[in-house]
């Protein structure tokens, strides 16, 4: 997409950045400075080639921000660039700067940058002074916020450079993308429950007769067991536990994967369906499997609109696998 860059009186830039998230409340743009360039001035740093920016704009705010990274990938710090309202069309943002600019160094204090710049396009005519006054609040709102731990915003700090592929994903292919987020998160949900259960089971064995007389200690325990269950089923789905933010491009499953484990799973079901062994690890993995693929087939629906075959017929044979299971 086409960034056009203004500063007043006359200068103009044109830069072609990714587009990665086309939020209503913010999007998000990545541009690598190119090879063969010089290096690119963004606050107190020159940006070498290869260099990256991590642009978020929000459409209805008197500024953008980046996270800005040196070619190896380390973050240097944030970026707030003061500017008016953006124009926003589709492929095209237009940009006009109002020279204040907030740096956030990785290893510094925050500061205000280009105050001469300002002074100077006020003395030309170039920005009224109540404009000139309003970015100097704003510049001064956004300081205070970074010096109190506050800027910036949450959704900047959720979508630093390693969540790109992520964002590729979610854009390219968003049904995929959900898909593996909430399978992800019931995974990780199921991993730290299962965790949270043998440390709790652990010290209550090892301070009370829970697990050898019913009584008080015992019904505590599952009260526990419970409260812990839901708090970390709540904090799995929302993607606030570190496993569970955004799911990796190169792990991703898909349903035909699940299809295919359900089909080649299937083979145990009638090779071995009297052994109660078999029978008790395959009930879980149908179950596990039909829910998976139902996630699939719902978000399919939700983001193509399309009818999920494949997901459709491989919840078929997960159903059929349990009657067989269960029967």
């Amino acid at each position: 997409m086409e960034i056009v860059y203004r500063r007043l009186p006359d200068r103009e830039r044109i830069f072609r950045q990714e587009l990665l998230h086309d939020g209503p409340e913010c999007k998000f743009s990545l541009l690598i400075h190119p090879e063969g360039e010089e290096p690119l001035n963004v606050g107190e740093v020159k940006l070498q080639p290869g260099g990256a920016l991590l642009w978020y704009l929000f459409p209805e705010r008197p500024y953008e921000l980046a996270g800005v990274y040196d070619p190896d990938g380390r973050f240097l710090g944030w970026y707030t660039n003061l500017l008016r309202t953006p124009e926003i069309s589709e492929g095209r943002w237009v940009l006009t700067d109002l020279y204040l600019d907030v740096w956030q160094p990785a290893d510094g204090d925050a500061r205000v940058l280009d105050r001469a710049d300002l002074e100077a396009a006020l003395e030309a005519g170039y920005i009224s002074r109540q404009e000139a006054r309003t970015v100097e609040a704003e510049a001064a709102a956004v300081l205070r916020a970074a010096r109190a731990g506050r800027w910036p915003p949450t959704i900047v700090k959720r979508h630093p450079l390693d969540s790109v592929d992520s964002l590729r994903l979610r854009r390219d292919d968003p049904a995929r993308y959900f898909a593996n987020l909430v399978i992800s998160r019931l995974i990780g949900f199921g991993m730290y429950l299962f965790g949270a259960i043998s440390l709790t089971s652990l010290l209550f064995a090892a301070f009370t007769d829970a697990f050898t007389a019913p009584g008080t200690a015992q019904l505590i325990w599952k009260v526990l067991i419970g409260v812990e269950a839901l708090l970390l089923f709540l904090f799995a789905i929302a993607g606030r536990l570190p496993a569970t933010r955004r799911p990796r491009p190169e792990e991703t499953l898909d349903e035909r994967i699940l299809f295919i484990g359900s089909l080649v799973t299937g083979l145990a079901v009638f090779v071995h369906t009297d052994s109660r062994l078999w029978r008790s690890a395959l009930i879980a993995i149908y179950g596990i499997l039909a829910l998976f693929l139902a996630i699939f087939a719902t978000s399919r629906f939700r983001y193509e609109r399309r009818f999920p075959w494949v997901a459709a017929v491989g919840i078929l044979v997960c159903m059929a696998a349990l009657a067989v299971l269960l029967l």
